[in-house]
């Protein structure tokens, strides 16, 4: 029977999380259907089916995580759905000590001390010999501390945020299994508990209305007035680098001002020329053209530090930093130098639609040499921006604000831009970024040689 296995769907994954299953049990597959969508370090991505026939068991639930490679469901002729009464014979479900409890397993017959195997029938108490009788798997809660609870790494994580004893909690997973939803449950009938325990205290009165109940009565222990929210995978993912990269790197900051007024009188001609449908050219595909072969001139900052040592990349691949729903991703314009505006264009809107649908694929993501954070949408005076590693270098762009600047010993309007490098002193010097970012600057002020 072909197995669905957890796939590796970026270069530093090690676990997936089941996000949502988009088939059920019994649903015919075709090879190519979406069959579920799988939450990695990166992204949530899609997982299509390797085979063609009937998804007959999910064996990771939604908000479960599993390793690359293991199995998580099965796609068969369809045989099998009929024993989804049990999530059965891989993972035993709770049993009682019945004699139908053996009709959900065929071995049950031999009473054995195989693991999972339904308990003894007979409800005699009397037993011939000292043979261990075979625990059940799933029922929870009223075991002493040598049962082994089955738990998801996510659910155990969240248990221990939030300082629970999973022995407290009924797992409603494969097998008793405790998941996500779970500890959330958990943590609900937590909170119901805690803010009706202050009513439930008064002696002999009348019930005060809710809002009479103030948070200092509130009992030990009880829900703090803040609510917390598990990181998906990819937000704890950012937490992780970005912390790595503030304590491991050290940063030092280059900024300048760039005057974009031929830039944006650049960018209108290009647009005007651009029928219905046609590819327009934002302030930022100029700016990623301008670092790009600023890049080409500079190729140190287009560098990485590994184990001592310099890393200089060939190619010119500019990562552009997208904000969506729920984290930040960094899809990547590969050989940017090579490329014509246009074509940048082009191919930055397609990142950023796929950024928002959810859609980046691990090529999307890898192969970044410099990255560029691009706030002047938001009506950002300036900001500095944390590096991704490996990469050496990121620049953040402020937003494009009309300033009088001094031309001839006069006030001129200009359109200016604050940007800010932040660089990796380890291979990096201020001098260098400092030249780096004076290149920039000369393409944006005369733009019309980033079209040649």
């Amino acid at each position: 029977m072909p197995e669905v296995t957890m796939p590796r769907l970026s270069d530093t994954m090690q676990e997936g999380t089941i996000a949502r299953w988009l088939k059920k049990p019994g649903d015919r597959v075709e090879r190519g259907d979406v069959l579920a969508e799988i939450e990695t370090d990166k992204a949530t991505m899609e997982l299509q089916a390797y085979e063609s026939g009937v998804l007959e068991k999910i064996l990771v639930q939604e908000g479960e995580s599993a390793p690359i490679g293991q199995v998580i469901a099965l796609i068969g002729s369809g045989a099998g759905v009929a024993d989804q009464g049990g999530a059965s014979a891989a993972h035993p479900a709770p049993q009682t000590t019945t004699a139908s409890s053996v009709t959900g397993g065929g071995a049950a017959g031999s009473g054995g001390s195989g693991l999972g195997t339904p308990q003894e029938a007979s409800p005699r108490p009397r037993a011939t010999a000292p043979v261990e009788v075979p625990r059940p798997a799933a029922p929870v809660g009223q075991e002493n501390g040598d049962r082994v609870i089955k738990a998801s790494p996510l659910a155990r994580r969240l248990a221990e945020e939030h300082n629970i004893d999973l022995r407290q909690i009924r797992g409603s997973g494969p097998g008793g299994r405790i998941v996500r939803d779970d500890i959330e449950a958990f943590l609900e009938s937590r909170r119901a508990a805690a803010v009706t325990a202050p009513a439930e205290a008064g002696v002999g009165a009348a019930p005060a209305p809710p809002v009479a109940a103030p948070a200092a009565t509130a009992e030990v222990g009880a829900a703090p007035a803040e609510e917390l929210v598990p990181l998906s995978r990819m937000q704890a993912t950012i937490a992780r680098r970005l912390t790595e990269s503030k304590q491991t790197i050290p940063h030092f900051y280059v900024s300048t001002e760039i005057d974009m007024t031929e830039a944006l009188a650049l960018r209108r001609q290009l647009n005007e020329s651009v029928g219905e449908g046609g590819v327009k050219v934002s302030i930022n595909d100029l700016i990623i053209k301008a670092c790009a072969l600023a890049l080409e001139k500079f190729p140190e900052v287009n560098s990485s530090y590994r184990d001592g040592q310099f890393v200089r990349h060939q190619a010119i691949n500019v990562g552009i930093a997208v904000d969506i729903p729920h984290g930040l991703v960094v899809p990547v314009i590969r050989d940017a130098n090579l490329k014509g505006v246009r074509t940048i264009a082009r191919e930055a809107r397609a990142l950023i639609e796929k950024a928002h649908a959810g859609k980046l694929t691990p090529a999307d993501l890898s192969g970044g040499t410099f990255s560029i954070s691009n706030m002047g949408m938001l009506d950002v005076s300036e900001f500095i921006a944390v590096i991704n590693p490996p990469e050496a270098a990121i620049m953040a762009v402020a937003s494009v604000r009309r300033t009088f600047v001094p031309i001839d010993d006069q006030p001129v309007l200009r359109d200016m831009m604050h940007v800010t490098v932040s660089a990796d002193h380890r291979i990096l010097y201020g001098a260098t970024v400092a030249r780096f970012l004076q290149e920039v600057k000369r393409l944006l002020q005369n733009p019309f040689s980033l079209l040649g």
